[in-house]
């Protein structure tokens, strides 16, 4: 994967975020002041879920592309446990892992499929030092059953911002604060992008985290994108 000009972008169409049902557990650690935060990603087609936390519900009815958090979470160990919605609390987990915050931690946990199509589980670290003055931090993570991408800015004539990136790898950069016309393609391709074109803006201070997730194998292809910011 290589980085150019000091710009990563790869996200056209944000999906909808915020969705889901937080319980009252984490509602009650927020108001103590946890210091902990973490986002939730759901990135595997046709398979709404609740998700667990310590064996209690954390998001339930949590569909594919939507993004929940970031919530509050005491530091410690947490069992994490994704199941079909409307089954049982006792039933076997779709995906299950074990996770550790810190205090002052942002992370992100995404349920997403590996390059074969493979369900999983990540655990991702979030930065939380902000970005230079008059700059947005910009993370993209593929994490979707797809090809690698190119992402351009502007016309493919131009050299690409970002080549190659893969399924399980990310880029990051500090993107003058403004607006930037985007476009995806399958890596080493110029005829048709996978998204876009268009236009997005990011504003100085923030942090913007982009998720590739879905399947682009699928019949019809469901890959799409989420975004978190901070």
């Amino acid at each position: 994967m290589h980085v150019r000009h000091g710009i990563t972008v790869l996200a056209l169409a944000a999906a909808t975020s915020g969705a889901g049902v937080l319980a009252t557990t984490v509602s009650a650690q927020a108001a103590m002041g946890a210091s902990a935060k973490v986002t939730v990603v759901h990135g595997i087609p046709n398979t709404p879920v609740t998700v667990y936390a310590d064996g209690k519900v954390l998001i339930k009815d949590f569909k594919f592309g939507n993004v929940v958090g970031p919530v509050s979470l005491a530091p410690g160990r947490y069992a994490i446990a994704v199941r079909a919605f409307g089954s049982s609390a006792t039933s076997k987990a779709i995906l299950a892992t074990t996770v550790k915050v810190t205090a002052g931690e942002n992370a992100s946990i995404a349920a997403n499929l590996t390059a074969t199509g493979t369900p999983k589980l990540s655990v991702l670290a979030n930065p939380t030092a902000a970005p230079p003055k008059g700059d947005a931090r910009v993370i993209v993570r593929h994490l979707a059953e797809a090809p690698g991408v190119d992402v351009y800015a502007g016309a493919t004539s131009s050299p690409a911002l970002i080549t190659d990136l893969v399924n399980g790898k990310s880029a990051t950069a500090n993107v003058p604060a403004g607006t930037y016309p985007i476009s995806v393609y399958v890596t080493g391709t110029k005829t048709k992008p996978v998204i876009g074109p268009a236009t997005l803006h990011f504003a100085a201070g923030k942090t913007y985290v982009i998720y590739a997730i879905g399947s682009a194998t699928a019949s019809p292809a469901t890959i799409t994108v989420a975004e978190q910011s901070y």
